[in-house]
């Protein structure tokens, strides 16, 4: 558990490596020295490949582990339903604040036992740290490429860049400032650097993103697709400045940030539009899904009309569909392959529900939270407070089209109708008391049976629907079907923002200069191409009613893909109660159909105290490994911690 090495020293590691397995395989390289080895551009691009393995975003996982503590569930999307391993131990330690446990490797206990596995996030600051290092040691070096053309160097040059700002983005948006480092450090250099302020990181990733916007290309070649374009540049641009504008880092309310905010957004937009990339794909006609009460559409997996918005997410053939709309995206291209899944394993499939996969001998799960479900809209375009229309003893029907591909609710025709399959039910049966007066929750009985699927259960009474091939199984005839897009950066997220920073700079119906759009006609681009009406105008007529549903549309719109909680750090609204609290929907049998239960079921949201979540202040920062403050103790702990 004691460690003595200064993580971002590590950069400092001499250039063999992180490429030294490629090296072994080049006999004819051996003895060669640094600057030798980079003036053949195949050494150089393969020294650079490197970084990528150290990049854990938030839709990423380690190996084949999985997140054991999700964005979804840190931003109170969702509950884990898994009742083995390390979920037990790892989410109170999320909930009541203990971040050090959290960060420091592996949680521990009193003892120094640990009692859960390492989440991702940790992984995240030590392997950003390594790719940082693989970065430092290419710019360092790509001068002495000799037999590379222009357009070639360029194109690592401008990887290069934006990884660094990636890296960067990975670390600051949790910890705050750090040390960014545009060269490596010495083996032998004294270690006594301070922490820089999150303004100065910011300042040094905006010009490393204009740097790659420079060098990298509009697009790439089939051979290449995948690696970051200028689109993806301008985009982690637009996330970085949205985040400096908000209040978590913009304590004084700097308008000008907004400005800023929001005309990296339009010059996204605006570029995307002049070169014919990024298109929104149209959804429009799911306003026709027949979603009222027993209506022909309401308890099917998937319907035809929303299929082009679901194909955004997941689709058939384990060959991946890049979406029009999609700018950045993970590269790994099978899912399912002879019975497994290729590494790097996506954070959804293990997270989201895929327990219901035949053969999965280690399910998770996670369930949504009925308070966060309680965000999507009626059909109408009004939130289900306000409007005179909505049933909560009937809530599953006539809402938002994205519900019915986000969620999974009680009564959808089941996943996979197998006679091998774990589950017989043929429908997705998530009720506290059924029809036969059992609990449903979609269980599997043990039965003496060994395998795991039983210790999976949905606790909070929906599913999360977002992530989940239909028809997908894990191994065996049938498998290796279906793909999922591990979206970094998709355009409607980019709409999103410019509203939200548009509406601050401009209010609800200016316009950026050189734009003519305004924020109100941005959000209701995304919602009209689901067929949803324009934002009611009882929330538009002012910067503030406007602001709360922009927060709203961008909880819908980009629900379970790990945004969220950063959302509702930078918007310092997380500590809220709203925010800490977790309820489940809790559904029952009452005998039949009735005026007042108008399904024969009573609804529910039920508060679960016992994982209400501690959030104070210094919860919006993270603290660094306590490794580094023992080596280094002028690169101080973050504040509060």
């Amino acid at each position: 558990m004691k460690t003595t090495i200064y993580t971002f020293a590590l950069i400092g590691i001499a250039f063999f490596t992180s490429c030294e397995d490629y090296l072994d395989k080049q006999q004819d390289f051996e003895g060669l020295d640094e600057s030798d080895v980079f003036e053949d551009i195949r050494l150089a691009k393969s020294a650079l490949d490197a970084a990528y393995s150290y990049l854990i975003t938030d839709v990423s996982a380690t190996g084949q582990g999985g997140d054991w503590l999700p964005n979804m569930t840190m931003a109170g999307e969702g509950y884990p339903g898994r009742l083995w391993q390390t979920f037990p131990q790892t989410y109170p330690m999320y909930a009541q604040g203990d971040y050090i446990s959290l960060i420091n490797e592996k949680p521990y206990n009193d003892n120094g036992t640990a009692v859960g596995s390492t989440p991702n996030f940790t992984f995240r600051y030590f392997d950003s740290w390594k790719g940082i290092r693989v970065v430092n040691t290419f710019l360092a070096n790509v001068g002495n490429i000799n037999n590379g053309t222009e357009e070639e160097i360029e194109g690592l040059k401008g990887q290069a860049y934006f990884l660094r700002a990636f890296f960067y983005h990975l670390l600051t948006k949790r910890h705050g400032g750090l040390l960014y480092l545009k060269e490596n450090l010495q083996l032998d250099e004294t270690l006594n650097q301070e922490r820089e302020s999150y303004q100065s990181n910011l300042a040094n990733m905006l010009e490393d993103l204009d740097q790659a916007t420079s060098f990298l290309p509009v697009t790439w070649d089939s051979e290449n697709v995948g690696r970051p374009t200028k689109g993806a540049a301008m985009a982690l641009k637009s996330r970085l400045t949205l985040f400096a504008a908000s209040p978590l880092v913009n304590e004084s309310g700097d308008q000008q940030a907004w400005v800023d905010a929001a005309t990296a957004a339009s010059e996204l937009i605006n570029y995307a539009n002049d070169n014919g990339l990024y298109t929104l794909i149209d959804a429009s006609a799911a306003s026709t899904i027949d979603v009222d009460h027993n209506g022909d559409d309401l308890f099917l997996m998937e319907t035809e009309e929303l299929e082009p918005y679901r194909s955004i997410f997941i689709g058939p053939g384990i060959q991946k569909t890049i979406p029009s709309e999609v700018i950045f995206s993970e590269v790994n291209q099978k899912f399912f392959v002879f019975g497994s899944i290729l590494s790097p394993t996506p954070r959804h499939t293990l997270t989201a529900g895929w327990d219901h996969l035949r053969g999965n001998g280690s399910p998770m799960s996670i369930g949504a939270l009925a308070n966060f479900v309680d965000k999507f809209e009626t059909k109408d375009g009004l939130a289900i407070t306000d409007d005179a229309n909505y049933n909560p003893q009937e809530p599953f029907i006539n809402r938002d089209p994205r519900f019915y591909n986000a969620i999974l609710f009680d009564g959808v025709t089941d996943l996979i109708v197998d006679p091998n399959a774990w589950n017989l039910t043929g429908v997705v049966d998530l009720a506290q008391v059924n029809e036969e007066g059992k609990l449903g929750l979609n269980l599997h009985d043990p039965g003496g049976n060994a395998n795991l699927f039983w210790r999976v259960r949905n606790l909070t009474g929906l599913r999360i629907k977002k992530w989940l091939p239909n028809g997908a199984r894990w191994s065996g005839a049938g498998g290796r079907n279906h793909h999922v897009n591990n979206n970094i950066f998709r355009m409607s997220e980019v709409y999103l923002n410019y509203a939200e920073a548009a509406n601050e700079a401009y209010g609800p119906n200016g316009t950026v200069p050189g734009s003519s759009l305004t924020a109100l006609q941005a959000i209701n681009m995304i919602r009209n191409r689901v067929g949803m009406p324009n934002v009611n105008a009882i929330y538009t007529g002012s910067k503030d009613l406007l602001r709360e549903r922009i927060r709203n549309e961008r909880a819908i719109e980009l629900c379970f893909e790990g945004i969220r909680y950063d959302d509702i750090r930078r918007w310092k609204i997380a500590h809220l109660e709203e925010n800490k609290k977790v309820e489940f929907l809790e559904m029952r049998w009452q005998g039949g159909e009735s005026a007042i239960y108008p399904t024969g079921f009573s609804f529910e949201n039920v508060e679960q105290d016992q994982l209400t979540k501690t959030f104070d202040d210094k919860h919006y920062w993270w603290p660094i490994p306590n490794s580094e403050v023992e080596a280094v103790p002028t690169f101080k702990q973050t504040e509060g911690w």
